[in-house]
């Protein structure tokens, strides 16, 4: 293909816009079961239900693993206490709160609810790097709304390792099953294409290598191929 016509080709697919995913709803600022919020150097206010000597990871699977257990503290001699109400946090040098749920009328835990970092990288991260490493961050922890959210977004404002980890998901040799719901080459190849042309060697890598894949008949993803648009994506040179 000329690389006229490429480009030509290009400028239409921006002015259509590709969107991978819709947006989703957020979530309340809860910690998943396994996944609590830390407060260093903090004592919680509250209803203790329990308390004996554990050290701290002990501690907190006792917690985990009580269904009626809002939150644990423990000190500097761990002295292990369980909360099955939160009311506060106070200051306490050594100490270490983990809870189900923000302490209300606290400052921040170490690691703030996604939902809270995504609203706020809405607005400070123009270049969307901050916005993938969230998404990373989301999906590691079990929680695919937030980081479909954020890997959309990230790609909206130039990410390209954002768009690369997507193209990622649909292309049969490396599909996501987790992440989309069906592979798809010709996304794959139209991602890897268009940052190709954007000078991401990478995606120039996966690129050809997706073209020969395609053309080899003994191919063990032969069948997702068949629909693919070989002369688009695969023909001619996308170099300068």
């Amino acid at each position: 293909m000329p690389k006229n016509a490429l480009w030509n080709w290009v400028a239409k697919v921006a002015v259509g816009g590709l969107m991978l995913f819709g947006a989703s709803s957020e979530i309340a600022a809860q910690a998943t079961d396994d996944d609590l919020f830390i407060y260093p150097d903090t004592l919680i206010l509250g209803v203790p239900s329990a308390e004996f000597p554990k050290p701290l990871e002990e501690c907190r699977k006792l917690c985990v693993g009580r269904t009626g257990c809002t939150g644990f503290d423990i000190s500097p001699k761990n002295e292990c206490r369980m909360y099955t109400t939160i009311t506060g946090g106070q200051q306490s040098s050594g100490s270490t709160a983990q809870t189900r749920t923000l302490i209300p009328n606290y400052r921040e835990p170490i690691n703030p609810p996604l939902a809270a970092r995504l609203e706020k990288l809405r607005t400070t991260d123009q270049d969307g790097h901050e916005l993938f490493a969230l998404s990373k961050d989301a999906f590691d922890r079990h929680n695919r709304d937030i980081g479909m959210q954020a890997i959309n977004l990230a790609i909206q404002r130039g990410s390209q390792d954002a768009k690369l980890e997507i193209a990622r998901w649909y292309d049969p040799r490396t599909f996501a099953q987790d992440r989309v719901d069906a592979a798809d080459a010709n996304k794959a190849g139209r991602s890897y294409f268009e940052l190709a042309l954007e000078g991401n060697t990478e995606a120039n890598k996966l690129l050809t290598s997706l073209c020969q894949d395609v053309g080899d008949s003994s191919s063990s993803h032969a069948v997702a191929y068949q629909s693919f648009l070989r002369t688009t994506y695969c023909e001619g040179s996308i170099n300068p």
